[in-house]
C-alpha cells in the first residue's frame, strides 16, 4: 500500500471519528504539495461512498489567507457528488468536527475546456460557463490550531471540503463585473457587504487557476463540473440556531439553518 492510500485512510478514520485536526505530513512522509494532491486522489477510491468528483473548491484565495499561512498560491480540493446539496438546508453542528461557513460564487462549467488552457481570460471562461450560484462552502477543521496547521497536511485533507450547497442557479451573468459585484451576508438579520472580488480579484480566476492547473496533470475542465471560487467574507464558525444567509446581487440567494 503506498504511502498516500494509507495517509488517505487516516484521514477518512479521522473524519468519520471527528479527531482534533492534527499534521500529518510527517507521519506520512508527504514532503510537497505534489505529494497532498496524491493523497487527494487516493480519497477518490477511500471516499467511493461520497460519490464521484464532480467539480472543484479554491482554498486561500485571499492575500491575507496567503499572507497568514505564508505562501503566494491557491490550493485545491476536490467536490464529491453525495457532499453537495441543492437550496435551502438545516445543517446540523453533530455531522462535524467544526464547522466552518465561506460564502462563496459557485460556477457551473458549461463545455470542455481542451487540454490547453493557456492564457485564458475572464472572458474566455465566462463563455465557457453555463450557469453560476450563489452557494455556501462547509468545512471541517476538526478544531485545528491555525497557526500550527502544516499547508501540505490541510491540502491532502481535501483542504478541509466537508458540503457544497448551491442556491438560486442563474444562466444570465454575463453583464455582470464579477470583481465589483455586490455580496451580502446576514447572520440572525445582521448584513454585512462585500464583492465577489474579494476572492482572487475576480472568482473567475479561479476558473483560470483550475484549468491550468488540470492541464498540467493532464486533465481538464469539463462540462458540468462545479467550481467553488473561495470566500467573499472570513469563515464563519455558527452556533445553533443560526440562520445564515448569502446573496449575490442579480444572481440569487441561499440560507442554511444550523441545528445542534
Amino acid at each position: 500500500m503506498s504511502k498516500y492510500v494509507e495517509a488517505a485512510n487516516w484521514i477518512s478514520e479521522q473524519r468519520q471519528a471527528k479527531n482534533i485536526y492534527k499534521n500529518f505530513n510527517e507521519m506520512f512522509g508527504l514532503e510537497s504539495f505534489e505529494d497532498a494532491y496524491f493523497v487527494q486522489d487516493a480519497l477518490e477510491s477511500v471516499w467511493a461512498h461520497k460519490g464521484e468528483v464532480v467539480g472543484y473548491k479554491l482554498a486561500l484565495t485571499s492575500k491575507a489567507m496567503q499572507e497568514m499561512f505564508g505562501v503566494n498560491t491557491s490550493f485545491k480540493g476536490n467536490l464529491f457528488s453525495e457532499t453537495i446539496l441543492k437550496g435551502d438546508q438545516v445543517i446540523s453542528l453533530k455531522n462535524y468536527g467544526r464547522l466552518g461557513v465561506e460564502f462563496e460564487l459557485a460556477i457551473e462549467i458549461g463545455q470542455d475546456f481542451g487540454a490547453n488552457a493557456d492564457n485564458l481570460t475572464v472572458e474566455d471562461c465566462m463563455s465557457k460557463v453555463s450557469a453560476v450560484y450563489p452557494a455556501f462552502e462547509l468545512i471541517d477543521d476538526r478544531n485545528a490550531d491555525y497557526p500550527k496547521v502544516d499547508l501540505i497536511s490541510q491540502t491532502a485533507d481535501n483542504s478541509w471540503n466537508a458540503n457544497t450547497v448551491l442556491g438560486t442557479k442563474s444562466q444570465n451573468f454575463s453583464h455582470l463585473d464579477f470583481s465589483i459585484n455586490e455580496v451580502f451576508k446576514s447572520i440572525n438579520g445582521n448584513i454585512e457587504r462585500s464583492v465577489t472580488g474579494a476572492a482572487l480579484e475576480n472568482p473567475f480566476n479561479a476558473v483560470i487557476w483550475i484549468a491550468d492547473f488540470l492541464n498540467k496533470r493532464g486533465s481538464e475542465l469539463k462540462k458540468g463540473q462545479i467550481v467553488m471560487t473561495g470566500s467573499t467574507f472570513p469563515t464563519y464558525f455558527p452556533q445553533p440556531d443560526d440562520i445564515i444567509e448569502f446573496e449575490v446581487f442579480d444572481i440569487g440567494k441561499i440560507k442554511i439553518s444550523i441545528s445542534g
